[in-house]
């Protein structure tokens, strides 16, 4: 019955996406980003050669991604340029806020700089097999939730949003290589193969067709937004004018026949009823002013914006701090096949599918032993940009690293949804023995019992006869999740009262060296 129940849903999916015009190649994601003609973006996608080509189409495909991210949380959208734990982890997310009947909508507006222009390759790592580079885009991201008609959430903040594309230094490009698949016969490109032949729905164990975007997170950028000041400077100013109006209004109440002073303002003895005139000339004033006054505003709350970022991110980043150099060199007598950047995207990603994923248990990457139902009333996952490596051992010919995850989640509360920063610490492991290889093959996913096909990534389990099929040996597996938020809170509160102090010192030694100036 559960399996009938499965290929069911399966086959109710498969016509979703045949029906959607969500479901993009990465070709044309890639020339609605940038603008381009199909053949033009076909030849961006599968570019290879020369240093200038691969730079060329890693471009292209962060822009695809950034093009196709805006649609991922829409009926039968699949993100093509993401590689397929980011592509599994976006598809788990949507059919959650979909069976949680909440309707998401993401815009990313460019900013400054178009999408064409985002920066591409702003800092780069290689290893021996991989060469990883972040990808940076300015965008108004604008996210909303609805449910039954009604918005349970509203953010819209200027970002910069930040792709870690993944790809191989050495290596043939065979994606526009055809192919017979085994099963019908049918002959597909090994792109169109990504997703498992379209015609009998045999599934195939591929090597990756990089470059793709592995991992991506947002960063709170005041600068990327598309408004120009003179807007945010009237837009604070009239938001803020009926404070402004109150707290300036002493002045019209005084009377006029009376010496001013900053003392009489706060005397009601001194106050008199104003004239029409008088009151008519105040509100034209703080009218005429408030741009002035939003521009104060708008400074302000930057300011303080600043500080609490700060208080939030400095014990994440202190606890990162050298990572990087701890992950990369103890691993390099042990799996050298991995910077620290391919690591923490590959992890980050298995965790989150991990908190989308309704039947953990079945996952082939998954070990953990115990996980609960904290996770299931999540309906976003975002990452920070942090990830610590905390120890590393190798044990039985596994060698197992663990590191602290810092992610931003969305919970859905009922009759709202609420974000909370928390930090999930996660162990991984991966086999030592088992050599590790980017050369390109492709096989069908067969079940060794019943003979049926079956992507063996997303589940362990075939979904005709229920047969136990191992994963692949060569990857990383999570072995232990913990929700370590609260050792993290105290430290949060900690750097928020030095941050503070430190705040309220400079601004007492200012105002003090402002008066012994005004005194002499």
């Amino acid at each position: 019955m559960c399996a009938e129940n499965n290929q069911n849903q399966e086959k109710e999916l498969e016509q979703i996406i045949a029906s959607s015009a969500n479901y993009r190649t990465e070709e044309e994601a890639i020339a609605l980003a940038g603008g381009l003609s199909e053949e033009e973006a076909i030849a961006l996608a599968s570019s290879g050669g020369s240093t200038v080509d691969r730079q060329a189409a890693r471009a292209a495909v962060a822009g695809a991604f950034r093009e196709e991210l805006g649609h991922a949380m829409e009926p039968g959208a699949k993100v093509m340029s993401a590689d397929r734990e980011l592509r599994y982890c976006l598809e788990l997310q949507r059919d959650r806020i979909a069976r949680k009947n909440i309707r998401f909508t993401e815009e990313f507006d460019p900013g400054k700089k178009p999408v064409r222009s985002a920066v591409n390759n702003v800092r780069s790592w290689q290893d021996g097999h991989y060469e990883t580079s972040w990808s940076v885009g300015y965008i108004n991201h604008k996210k909303t939730a609805e449910r039954s008609g009604m918005k349970t959430f509203k953010r819209k903040d200027p970002q910069s949003i930040c792709e870690t594309v993944i790809d191989v230094r050495n290596g043939e490009d065979v994606s526009g290589d055809t192919y017979c698949c085994p099963n019908c016969g049918a002959v597909s490109t090994i792109r169109e193969l990504q997703e498992g032949c379209s015609q009998c729905g045999t599934s195939f164990h591929m090597t990756e067709l990089y470059p793709k975007v592995g991992n991506y997170f947002f960063v709170p950028d005041p600068g990327a937004s598309t408004d120009p000041i003179w807007k945010t400077m009237i837009r604070y100013g009239l938001c803020s004018l009926p404070v402004t109006l109150l707290l300036f209004a002493p002045m019209i109440l005084l009377d006029q026949s009376s010496t001013s002073s900053l003392l009489s303002l706060v005397s009601p003895e001194k106050w008199t009823v104003p004239s029409l005139s008088r009151v008519i000339a105040y509100i034209v004033t703080m009218i005429v002013a408030s741009p002035i006054i939003g521009y104060f505003v708008w400074f302000l709350s930057i300011f303080f914006a600043g500080f609490k970022t700060l208080g939030k991110e400095t014990p994440a980043a202190l606890s990162v701090g050298s990572s990087r150099k701890r992950f990369a060199s103890q691993m390099a007598t042990i799996s050298p096949a991995y910077t620290f950047e391919t690591f923490s995207s590959k992890i980050t990603t298995l965790f989150r599918i991990l908190v989308f994923s309704d039947s953990r248990e079945s996952l082939p990457f998954n070990a953990v032993k115990e996980l609960g139902s904290d996770l299931d009333d999540v309906v976003d996952c975002t990452f920070h940009g942090w990830m610590s490596c905390k120890k590393i051992k190798v044990e039985n010919n596994n060698v197992y690293v663990t590191g602290d995850v810092f992610v931003d989640t969305t919970r859905d509360m009922g009759d709202r949804l609420k974000v909370k920063s928390e930090v999930y610490q996660i162990t991984a492991a991966r086999r030592t023995d088992v050599p590790f290889s980017t050369n390109f093959s492709i096989a069908k996913i067969q079940c060794p019992s019943c003979g049926a096909s079956f992507n063996s990534f997303k589940s362990k389990n075939c979904p005709y006869c229920g047969t136990e099929c191992p994963p692949a040996e060569d990857d990383w597996i999570i072995q232990d999740v913990k929700n370590v938020g609260k050792k993290y809170a105290l430290k949060r509160l900690f750097w928020a009262f030095v941050i503070i102090a430190l705040a309220v010192l400079m601004i007492y030694v200012t105002i003090t060296d402002l008066k012994s100036g005004y005194n002499r």
